[in-house]
């Protein structure tokens, strides 16, 4: 018997909720079909029974068929491998280029609702972000083409305010400078009140890492590429890179041979 695709089986679900226009469902309908095989000329020919001329002429509304799989997809809370192949392939066919999701005030509002839920159910069991949870935010970030600053200025509120109640900046993942942090805290609880201590950083950030970081990440990726699995010409990665804000600590560190390193440039992963 042979398995039918996550893609086909959600974009099933999308048609049965009726929550769409016509086109979209027409879309939809193609996709619960064909599932990963579907084309831009499939797409194409759906648009052109209702009289659309193009894919970016309905880029809004294809946004939101792609947001609509996102949010099923994080019900539970994690993007598989096999969802996150299946969004890549969505934003691929309908031609969503980066900062697409925040063209559009209502769109970037969903987009802003979603990381919020999200980062708020990470903190919420033991007011920490382990490593797989790190890994889901690199991949919220990407999955909605944000710059480091963009995202963090949608993911860090939660997480501050867990630090205001205890918890530590390490076990939180993220990355404020201490001016940040007293300019936060003035706007949400007004000068005279204390403010939590902000991570040990300058102003001048440095690419040190320190040997603790080195020696848990060296351990945690077996001494290998985690790419390629070679264990020669071996180096410390930023996954989120440090240009974009990425922090020096074990949760966004990993071991790359020298080519995974040069083919990754200055990507995120």
């Amino acid at each position: 018997m042979t398995n039918v695709s996550d893609l086909k089986i959600k974009f099933g679900y999308i048609l049965s909720s009726k929550k769409l226009d016509n086109c979209q469902m027409d879309i939809c309908e193609v996709l619960a079909k064909k599932g990963l095989q579907m084309n831009r000329q499939d797409c194409q020919i759906a648009l052109d029974l209702h009289n659309i001329s193009s894919i970016q002429a309905y880029n809004r509304q294809l946004i939101e068929i792609t947001l609509f799989y996102i949010k099923i997809s994080l019900i539970d809370t994690v993007i598989s491998e096999e969802e996150m192949t299946n969004i890549r392939f969505l934003k691929l066919l309908f031609s969503i280029q980066e900062g697409d999701f925040n063209k559009d005030s209502d769109i970037s509002n969903q987009v802003a609702i979603i990381l919020k839920n999200q980062i708020d159910i990470m903190l919420k069991d033991d007011g920490k972000i382990d490593l797989d949870e790190a890994l889901q935010k690199v991949l919220l970030q990407e999955i909605f083409g944000l710059s480091y600053d963009e995202f963090s200025v949608l993911t860090n509120q939660a997480a501050m305010k867990l630090v205001e109640q205890g918890s530590l900046w390490s076990e939180v993942d993220v990355f404020v400078s201490k001016n940040e942090v007293n300019e936060w805290h003035i706007k949400n609880y007004g000068r005279g009140t204390s403010t939590p201590e902000a991570p040990d950083e300058s102003d001048s950030r440095t690419r040190h890492i320190t040997q603790e970081v080195k020696d848990d990440v060296w351990n945690r990726d077996n001494g290998q590429c985690v790419v390629c699995a070679s264990n020669e010409n071996l180096e410390f990665d930023h996954i989120i890179p440090f240009s974009e804000g990425g922090a020096n600590t074990y949760r966004n560190i990993q071991l790359l041979c020298q080519n995974c390193n040069r083919s990754k440039s200055n990507s995120i992963g």
